[in-house]
């Protein structure tokens, strides 16, 4: 019997291995594996279409039964090995819609080709090594293998495979009793062929062949042996047990997979009958099912549920079929475990029923002409779809009992919801129900059981005497608030998963999307209602016929029972006290006009409050106001009516008998009828004459003008007089598309799209009477009937024409330099990006020419910054003078201009000979005097050009190369020009990297110190000079000469230098425990960054300190460009070090420009004779004329002299001869580190006496 435990599995592997997760981008649920990898889509998402669905649903079933049917053949066919598998590769193509299968078997290891099918992919026959097969190791655990990417031959390891190399393959291991015989594999030509479902089927294929397989071997060895038999039938892995067909239906045998399964000892087991692991209830049911099979025909995928002795249910699956123990007829059984598999199934089931019954709902909210029709709908799709017993939708209400009122339902209710009285209250005894903590919490409430749940004990008889077992119930969002819920009953005990759930709450979600969306339609459309009412009453006949059309169209619009509009009896206090009635409306009938005390009534607040609001308990708030009493009015919503200074003339109200809802808009809407009121009641107090249109509309600056739909304008207001310069009187009834609008295709669309869409918003070009055309922004309304019919368009146009010069002007300051008004920046980058494109495109040439004023700073620190800019407006005239108007000419900032040529040859020769020309055209034209506010002035520039047209620079690489061959022509010494060239770009480009990799070296210690040593006349070695060097760990060794001007430029210098001088010194404390070197003195080179810091002095005390250097054993070496700037703080700080103890060294002396002046003045040691002078001692009279000055200014001065960079006797003799007694240089000894130092000095001679000394 093959076990069919996972064909049933949608995604074709057992369900204890698979799991169902929702896709977080998509909503659609995924099957995947234990390991979270994606398998399939169970679904489409949310709003994927129903047919979607259906045909993966027809493939499953499809594969499903195949793989079925390939499974039974195998099970009744006698076949052969080789027809065995022969029929496993012909499955395999036809579950995986495969071009080729194979099956290999394992041997020796080997992998031997047992059958094709389809296109070959092996030859019968046919032996490989497994190490041949790339995933041989994977396969070998069990592990199975897709494979997507092309070509997929050789990741299976068939080099010499006769069909084309595949581009897809799927392999799985064949596996015989937990161990891997072989390998099952499909290949495609298509990349992309293969899903993760192709491959579960594939392994579904596998394990009925490898179960056919462990059949076959079971078989042979039963017919060897009985007792092999039964050592099978106790070890299988699968529950089975043998029973007898008597009417007790006795167990006669069971294994020991039926006792861990079922939990009954072998004991328990064979004292009980088969009847005794039914659950209760199923008896007759699984009588009835063993009787069809009482002829002794075998079962195969038999359903059935029972129950273990702890009282658990399991689903299984029942093979079962006849057999003879001890001569008795009786009964084979074995049950496979598939509650997980009929579980996912189930899941599966609800899951497609959920998305189904989302997508209706969706479908009924898109369709919804109004928030009743809404509701009944989902609640009828609910149960006709979802299939829940019962639906209905609650909203919550704000009134003092908090109730939750029943607006739609669908399904069996009879009379119970009538019943229900329920809440939101926490307080209340009605609001602990689901119902109320969904609307409180905002969180789904699921009720899985009414019979296990103990808050509906009482309720339980009702509630299952309807069929409701099982309830859910989801709240309605707005915001942060739940404004209702939607109650589900299911008819039975609900097993919903969260993926389910999340669902419901999706549609939820969409439900009150759906009713919010109504609900601002249908405000939407009050509002309009409204305006136009209002627009309306503006033609009404005024005074007291007015004002009681005003009231009248106020109630009808706001929905309300009573309407009053009242003006302020004049009175003497600083609070008004009487209100007038100028019309008031009752029911919808007008009332006699009275005057009535304030006090006590709701419109007292407005005396105070420019607006006044009760959204519930009117009455019981004001108990003795004769109005509120007489309408029974539940709601009030009061407006001040204020003159233009802001003093109370009136009060406008209206009443409502239930609880308001829609406060907000009422609110705002009464706020234009109020405008219109009070307009007309300042009008009538005015002057007759003088006739103001009276609402928020007749008050607006914009133009707010209504036309039918023939487009002839039925309202006007001031605002509109006041734009297009016609008056009410001209314009009513004209065509506004013949008198305003000056394109007429730009109105179509417009029409176009109010119609379509309801509204449109955009802007328009429109005519005044003048003729002047006037930038408009114009919002179209479409406004619609009673009956839904679209009616006329409300149109509120306003004048944009100042901000569109303000756009204008930012639009100018955003891409023009405000001082010259040339292109700038921003502007310049984006047509050299157009530029390069075009040259690209065309075919032509193009360049970019960098233009930097020569000496700029010193005009602008000597003349001033007006003068400069002066020059610089100039400077842009005679720069658009000088090119074609095709060309761009564009400031960048300070004195930086740059010029982009178009349109020049494609040929480099003749592009460079054009570009040259104009540029020296620039410099010709640049180079005239200039006459500024005080003098003529002259000036030159300096230009770098970057040809551009074969589309190898970006806009930004363009810019850098002209900015590069720019500051190339000022090194050239400047009023001159240069092309750019690629080597210059190599050389920024090696300087930045020397300088990162410098920052990298002074992070990770790359950086060590070499010593010099520094020799008397008579050998004594008295010092030496401390050498920064890099150790890079790519570059090696890298020159001073490299680094140390990057680290000049960069700022480097200051923590090199600090580096330097901490190592330096804790070096030399070292020294002071050995006898040969205690002596010596360290001199440190010191960079004019570094010694004019403010913090020098304290940070080299704070080293002495830390390192315990000896200060009098440290000298500081300062290059005489330390002594150019601020000399007097220079000495000062050299005083500051030398108390400390620190001495001092002049190097490189002779090749600056320092002051006797200030050198005798400062705390000098020493003078060092620079080795430029020392090299060409014995051949340049000059260089021997300085050495003997500054031996003699030495001497003078009281310093000691030594020179460096000696490196030949003859340089050290003449050095003697003029009188310079210390050296230092190659003739004693190259720069040494620490450990190649000590091992000089302890050597057969000392390491300052040079060799040929000791000759």
């Amino acid at each position: 019997m093959l076990p069919l435990r996972n064909v049933a599995a949608l995604g074709g592997r057992a369900a204890s291995h698979r799991v169902w997760q929702v896709h977080p981008r998509t909503c659609a649920f995924m099957s995947t594996s234990t390991a979270s990898s994606a398998v399939r889509a169970a679904g489409p998402a949310t709003q994927a279409p129903s047919t979607a669905l259906a045909l993966d649903a027809a493939h499953e079933a499809h594969t499903h039964a195949v793989l079925v049917q390939v499974q039974q053949q195998l099970n009744a066919e006698t076949l052969s090995d080789e027809a065995l598998y022969l029929r496993a590769a012909q499955a395999a193509l036809q579950a995986t819609a495969a071009e080729g299968a194979c099956v290999e078997l394992l041997q020796a290891q080997e992998l031997r080709c047992a059958a094709i099918a389809g296109r070959a992919l092996c030859t019968p026959g046919q032996a490989r090594p497994v190490s041949a097969c790339a995933h041989w190791p994977l396969l070998v655990q069990g592990q199975c293998l897709r494979s997507n990417s092309a070509p997929a031959a050789g990741v299976l390891g068939w080099v010499d495979a006769p069909m084309a190399p595949p581009c897809g393959a799927l392999q799985v291991p064949l596996r015989r009793a937990g161990s891997v015989v072989g390998v099952i594999t499909v290949a495609s030509s298509l990349s992309g062929a293969f899903a993760e479902r192709d491959l579960a089927h594939l392994e579904i294929l596998s394990e009925s062949v490898g179960a056919l397989l462990k059949v076959r071997e079971v078989a042979a060895q039963l017919q060897a042996s009985q007792q092999q038999y039964e050592a099978l039938f106790q070890t299988h892995p699968q529950p089975m047990w043998v029973f007898a067909l008597d009417e007790r239906l006795s167990l006669l045998a069971a294994n020991e997979a039926m006792e861990r399964v079922y939990g009954y000892s072998r004991e328990e087991l064979l004292s009980m009958a088969l009847p005794d692991l039914w659950p209760p209830g199923a008896h007759r049911m699984h009588r009835e099912a063993l009787q069809s099979v009482q002829d002794g025909s075998r079962i195969d995928h038999l359903i059935l549920q029972h129950q273990r002795k702890d009282g658990s249910l399991i689903d299984v699956e029942i093979a079962s079929r006849a057999t003879q123990f001890n001569g008795l007829p009786a009964r084979q059984s074995m049950a496979i475990d598939v509650t997980e598999r009929l579980a996912a199934e189930r899941e599966v089931a609800r899951m497609a029923r959920a998305r189904h019954l989302l997508s209706e709902c969706n479908e009924a909210i898109v369709r919804a002409a109004s928030e009743g029709q809404l509701l009944d709908a989902v609640c009828r799709i609910t149960v006709e779809v979802g299939g829940y017993r019962m639906a209905w939708v609650g909203l919550a209400r704000d009134d003092a009992k908090k109730t939750i009122d029943c607006v739609a339902h669908a399904g069996a209710n009879g009379g119970y919801l009538e019943s229900l009285t329920l809440s939101w209250d926490e307080h209340s005894p009605h609001g602990r129900g689901p119902s109320g903590v969904a609307v409180r919490t905002g969180r789904a409430v699921v009720v899985r059981d009414v019979l296990q749940a103990p808050d509906y004990a009482d309720l339980a008889p009702r509630l299952l005497a309807r069929g409701f077992h099982g309830m859910v119930c989801l709240p309605l969002h707005d915001g942060e608030r739940s404004f209702g819920i939607l109650y589900l009953y299911a008819p039975q005990v609900l097993d919903i998963s969260s993926h389910e759930l999340d669902l419901l709450g999706e549609l939820a979600e969409d439900l009150a999307f759906g009713v919010l969306s109504l609900r601002a339609r249908q405000q939407q459309a009050e509002m309009q209602a409204a305006v136009v009412k209002v627009a309306a009453s503006v033609s009404a006949a005024t005074g007291t016929a007015f004002f009681e059309r005003l009231v009248k169209n106020m109630v009808q619009a706001l929905g309300a029972e009573t309407g009053c509009l009242g003006r302020i009896v004049p009175h003497a206090g600083a609070l008004p006290e009487r209100l007038r009635t100028l019309a008031l409306v009752i029911n919808g009938e007008l009332a006699p006009n009275a005057e009535y005390r304030l006090s006590g009534t709701p419109s007292e607040q407005l005396a105070t409050q420019h607006q006044f609001c009760v959204t519930q308990g009117l009455l019981a708030r004001f108990p003795h106001s004769v109005v509120v009493g007489k309408t029974a009015a539940e709601a009030y919503v009061g407006q001040q009516l204020c003159d233009n200074y802001g003093g109370v003339i009136g009060m406008l109200f209206v009443l409502f008998r239930q609880p308001l809802q829609n406060a907000a808009f009422v609110q705002s809407t009464l706020q234009i009828f109020a405008s219109r009121a009070s307009a007309e009641i300042q009008r009538l107090e005015a002057d007759a004459h003088i006739r103001r249109q009276a609402s928020l509309l007749d008050q607006a600056r914009d133009a707010i003008i209504v036309r039918d739909l023939d487009h002839r304008v039925t309202y006007w207001n001031q605002g509109a007089e006041r734009l297009y310069g016609w008056s009410a009187e001209e314009i009513l009834g004209q065509r506004v598309d013949e008198w305003l609008h000056q394109d007429r295709s730009a109105f179509d669309r417009a029409c176009e799209a109010v119609q379509n869409h309801g509204e449109w918003t955009g802007e328009m070009v429109q005519r005044h009477r003048d003729g002047r055309t006037i930038d408009t922004e114009s919002r179209w309304t479409l406004v619609t009937g009673e009956a839904g019919q679209a009616d006329s368009i409300l149109a509120i146009n306003t004048d944009i024409r100042e901000r569109k010069a303000t756009e204008r002007e930012i639009q100018r300051l955003a891409f023009y330099d405000a001082l010259t008004g040339l292109p700038n920046r921003m502007l310049l980058l984006d047509r050299a990006g157009h530029a390069l494109s075009t040259a690209l495109r065309q075919q032509e040439g193009g360049a970019l020419l960098f233009i930097d004023l020569d000496n700029f700073k010193t005009l602008n620190d000597t003349l001033g910054h007006d003068q400069g800019d002066l020059l610089l407006e100039q400077v842009a005239r005679r720069l658009e003078t000088c090119v074609r108007g095709s060309d761009t000419v564009a400031r960048l900032g300070g004195d930086e201009f740059v010029v982009m040529l178009e349109g020049l040859s494609a040929d480099p020769s003749e592009l460079a000979m054009e570009a040259r020309a104009a540029a020296e055209k620039i410099l010709a034209a640049l180079a005239q005097p200039y006459q500024l506010e005080a003098c003529q002035y002259r000036t030159t520039p300096s230009i770098g050009i970057a040809p551009f047209g074969q589309g190898e620079s970006t806009v930004g690489d363009l810019l850098k190369h002209a900015d590069l061959a720019m500051y190339q022509a000022k090194t050239g010494g400047r009023n001159t020009l240069r092309f750019y060239d690629p080597h210059m770009q190599a050389v920024v480009s090696a300087r930045a990297e020397l300088e990162a990799d410098m920052r990298t070296a002074l992070a990770q210690g790359e950086f060590l110190l070499h010593y010099q040593p520094q020799v008397r006349h008579d050998g004594r070695l008295v010092g030496v000079e401390a050498l920064a060097r890099w150790k890079h760990p790519l570059r090696g060794m890298v020159s001073p000469a490299d680094f140390i001007p990057v680290a000049e430029e960069t700022g480097l210098i200051l923590t090199l230098g600090r580096w330097v001088l901490h190592t330096a010194c804790h070096t030399l404390a070292q020294w002071q425990d050995h006898p040969q070197l205690r002596h010596l003195s360290m001199a440190v080179n010191v960079s004019s960054k570094q010694f004019r810091s403010s913090s020098f002095v304290e940070d080299v005390g704070r080293v002495l300190a830390v390192t315990g250097a000896p200060a009098k054993r440290l000298k500081l070496e300062l290059t005489e460009s330390v002594l150019v700037d601020n000399v007097e703080a220079i000495i000062a700080t050299m005083e500051a070090l030398r108390r400390l103890g620190v001495g001092f060294s002049l190097d490189d002396f002779g090749t600056g420009y320092s002051s006797l002046s200030y050198l005798k003045r400062m705390p000098l040691l020493q003078l060092k004779i620079d080795q430029s002078f020392v090299r060409d001692l014995l051949t340049d009279p000059n260089d021997a004329a300085i050495v003997d000055t500054i031996v003699a200014l030495s001497a003078a001065l009281g310093l000691e002299v030594i020179a460096e960079g000696v490196e030949t006797l003859e340089q050290r003799e003449m050095l003697l001869q003029a009188g310079c007694m210390a050296f230092q240089g190659y003739l004693y000894s190259r720069p040494l580190d620490e450990a190649a130092l000590f091992e000089m000095l302890h050597g057969a001679h000392a390491p300052y006496v040079p060799s040929l000394l000791l000759a």
